[in-house]
C-alpha cells in the first residue's frame, strides 16, 4: 500500500510536499487578488467574513465562493490537484465540490471552531476530502490548522452553533475528543495538507506578524450523494445564525 495513502487512512490527513513552487505560488496569489479587487463588494452574508468591520482585502478571512473566479476552478482540474484529488478518494472522476480561501491575516486573524467538513456536506458515504494548498507558511504561531488524528474513523460528533464567522458550527463539548493526539503540521509554501471530511479540526487566531492564507479544493467521489435531509437542516442552522449575527 502507498505509505502515504496509509498514513490518510491512520491519522485523517497527511502532507504533500512541494505541489506548487514558488514562482507558481506567487502567480495564484496574484490571480487571486486581482479577482478579489474587481469582485469583493459583489459578495455579503455567508459568502465571505472580515477579521474586522472593514470591507478590504488586507482585512479578509475568508472567503468561500472561490471557484467562481476561472482561474481558480481550472486549477482544481489541473494534473497536480485532480491528481491528488482522485489518489486519496480512489476514483476516477471525482466531484468538486468548492473552492475556498482561508486569508487569516497577521494580528488579528480569526480562529475556527474545532469541526468535521462533512457536517455541513452531508456526503452521505463521507468519501469526501479538501485539498489545503499553503499560499504562506503555515505553522502554530499564526494560526494553523490542528488535527485531531484518527478522528475520521467515528463517524459524525455532536456539533451546535458556533456563531463564528466562516465555521458556524463547532462540536459539542471538549470530552468527546479528550483522547485524540492533536497535530498541528508545519508546511511550507506550495505544499498541501490532504484532510478527510470527518477529521476533526480547526485552527487558533493569527496574533502573528506573518500572514497565513490557504486555497482549498474540496472534492468527494462521483459515488457518493449528499444527503438533502441533513442538508436541509444544516441550512436552517446556518441561516438563523447570520440572521442573529446581523442583529
Amino acid at each position: 500500500m502507498d505509505i502515504k495513502f496509509s498514513e490518510y487512512q491512520s491519522r485523517g490527513w497527511v502532507i504533500e510536499k512541494n505541489v506548487y513552487s514558488l514562482i507558481e505560488i506567487n502567480n495564484i496569489k496574484k490571480k487571486i487578488k486581482n479577482f478579489l479587487e474587481k469582485n469583493l463588494k459583489n459578495y455579503s452574508g455567508r459568502d465571505i467574513n472580515f477579521s474586522n468591520n472593514k470591507v478590504e482585502i488586507g482585512s479578509l478571512n475568508s472567503f468561500h465562493k472561490m471557484d467562481d473566479c476561472d482561474y481558480i476552478k481550472k486549477l482544481a482540474f489541473s494534473d497536480k490537484i485532480y491528481n491528488i484529488s482522485k489518489k486519496y478518494l480512489k476514483t476516477k472522476k471525482p466531484e468538486l465540490r468548492a473552492c475556498e480561501l482561508f486569508a487569516k491575516p497577521k494580528i488579528n486573524g480569526l480562529a475556527a471552531p474545532i469541526h468535521q467538513d462533512n457536517y455541513y456536506w452531508c456526503v452521505n458515504d463521507a468519501n469526501a476530502l479538501t485539498i489545503w494548498l499553503a499560499l504562506d507558511k503555515s505553522t502554530k504561531e499564526n494560526g494553523g490548522v490542528f488535527y485531531f488524528d484518527g478522528s475520521h474513523k467515528y463517524g459524525i460528533f455532536e456539533h451546535e452553533p458556533s456563531n463564528a464567522k466562516g465555521t458556524s458550527q463547532k462540536i459539542k463539548g471538549k470530552n468527546s475528543l479528550k483522547n485524540f493526539f492533536i497535530s498541528t503540521p508545519n508546511i511550507e509554501i506550495g505544499d498541501c495538507i490532504i484532510h478527510h471530511s470527518l477529521v476533526a479540526h480547526g485552527s487558533d487566531t493569527n496574533k502573528s506578524e506573518t500572514n497565513r492564507s490557504g486555497l482549498t479544493f474540496q472534492f468527494k467521489s462521483e459515488k457518493s450523494y449528499y444527503d438533502d435531509q441533513l442538508k436541509n437542516s444544516y441550512e436552517k442552522s446556518l441561516n438563523q445564525q447570520i440572521s442573529d449575527r446581523g442583529k
